[in-house]
């Protein structure tokens, strides 16, 4: 079914757009809620004057975000998270919470297919994220990613045991040291007692 676009249905059209969508999808959802109508010969000359205002409009929206981008190069957009003992997260940081981190920032809502994550974040640190704010808008953004309290009690208590079990076990270096000395030792006892072994022999040689 061919429509005409009365609003913006990203990321399938932007509003003064003729297309042809499935029917379900036409009568279910974009003509109730009135998004579009059908493209018939009156709506065709009418969406001429909506391309102009989308136009317009994309200008104005794409021209606000790059200043909010400005905003938000300041620095990292931070994500407070859970983990385990290791740091790992418990799950992924996902684009529709960095979306709404964003959206805090910047007090506007951000949408969260705009945001493209390169690979799952399930560790701690510092990414850059590419987002598309708006057509021709894009750019990479780096998200802090730090856990939250209780994850950072759990982590120190982890690397305090780590600590004091590396004290407690030598390492390889101090192993191969301890077993060089050993060695050394029972080399010179052998050689004391070959010594006295010879003492008495000559000692028995010489009462003979």
């Amino acid at each position: 079914m061919k429509v005409l676009f009365l609003q913006d249905v990203r990321p399938t059209a932007r509003a003064g757009d003729i297309k042809d969508v499935k029917n379900g999808f036409a009568r279910n959802y974009l003509i109730p809620q009135k998004l579009a109508v059908l493209a018939t010969t009156h709506e065709v000359v009418r969406a001429e004057g909506l391309r102009k205002e989308a136009e317009l409009r994309q200008k104005a929206e794409a021209a606000e975000w790059r200043e909010l981008i400005e905003q938000l190069k300041d620095e990292p957009v931070k994500v407070i998270v859970r983990t385990g003992p290791t740091g790992r997260l418990y799950g992924s940081v996902s684009a529709a919470v960095i979306a709404q981190e964003i959206a805090a920032a910047v007090g506007r809502e951000v949408d969260r297919r705009s945001i493209r994550i390169p690979a799952p974040i399930r560790t701690l640190g510092k990414y850059s994220i590419p987002v598309q704010f708006a057509d021709e808008v894009e750019t990479k953004l780096d998200v802090l990613v730090e856990p939250d309290e209780d994850s950072v009690g759990r982590i120190e208590q982890a690397r305090a045991a780590r600590a004091e079990a590396a004290a407690a076990d030598p390492t390889f270096e101090e192993a191969l040291e301890q077993d060089a000395a050993e060695s050394g030792a029972e080399s010179a006892g052998e050689t004391a007692m070959t010594s006295d072994d010879s003492g008495e022999e000559s000692g028995e040689k010489s009462s003979e």
